[in-house]
């Protein structure tokens, strides 16, 4: 499988996991907020502006959160680092060390 088919796969992957995982309209609403949000606040704080950039990350991210709770699934990150962390043990379980 070439380069190119492997990203459109993946891209296609997360975007069919996205969809599912953002369905409920109050989840959609609340990250077509808290999104947008979050990036402002990364770009502040990046800029200097640590005040007004965690106020906005924090916000961004509570509504994202309670979007997700109003969905009943987690917040991707949190999934992420549930995955990454299984992929760790499980490395560690299978090699002899």
């Amino acid at each position: 499988m070439s380069v190119l088919a492997k990203a459109v796969a993946g891209t296609r992957a997360f975007l069919v996991d996205y969809i599912a995982r953002h369905s409920h309209p109050a989840n959609a609403v609340l990250h077509l907020a808290g999104v947008p949000m979050a990036f402002a606040g990364l770009y502040f704080v990046l800029g200097g502006r640590f005040g007004q950039g965690a106020l906005l990350l924090t916000g961004g991210y509570l509504l994202q959160y309670l979007g997700h709770k109003a969905q009943g699934n987690e917040v991707g990150e949190v999934t992420l680092i549930k995955a990454v962390w299984r992929r760790i043990t499980a490395r560690g379980r299978t090699s002899s060390g």
